[in-house]
């Protein structure tokens, strides 16, 4: 299967912007969990509504070069919807379930839930 070049290139800036996303939900995370106290769960849970906006707003811009629609925003919203319920069970599972540290759930979900984010919003949310 070949990947086109254009497809290789939303990917890369995609991806650029993931990590920006990521860093604003890395700190936001660490920032309600060990200076506020907040459970580890909950400050995930915020964080990734965090990180939602800014990544609807990047990659509305940078990623898709798409004009601003509500349709586009709902559709956002969805698969943002379907990745957050992700990082919550994933996140749940990991601390809860197999104790182990909140770090390790924030590895796992951040290798996971992007790649379908991806292929959500590039096929259906900004097509």
């Amino acid at each position: 299967m070949q990947v086109s070049k254009e497809l290789l290139d939303k990917f890369i800036k995609y991806s650029a912007v993931g990590c920006i996303s990521v860093l604003i939900y890395y700190i936001s995370v660490f920032v309600l969990v060990e200076l506020f106290g907040r459970n580890p769960i909950l400050g995930s849970a915020v964080s990734f509504v965090i990180m939602t906006y800014f990544s609807f707003l990047l990659n509305r811009r940078f990623t898709f070069g798409s004009d601003f629609s509500y349709n586009k925003l709902i559709r956002f919203l969805a698969v943002s919807a379907i990745g957050f319920t992700l990082n919550t069970v994933i996140m749940f599972l990991v601390v809860n379930v197999f104790t182990l540290h909140y770090a390790v759930g924030e590895v796992v979900t951040t290798l996971i839930i992007p790649i379908i984010n991806f292929i959500l919003n590039n096929y259906w949310t900004f097509k």
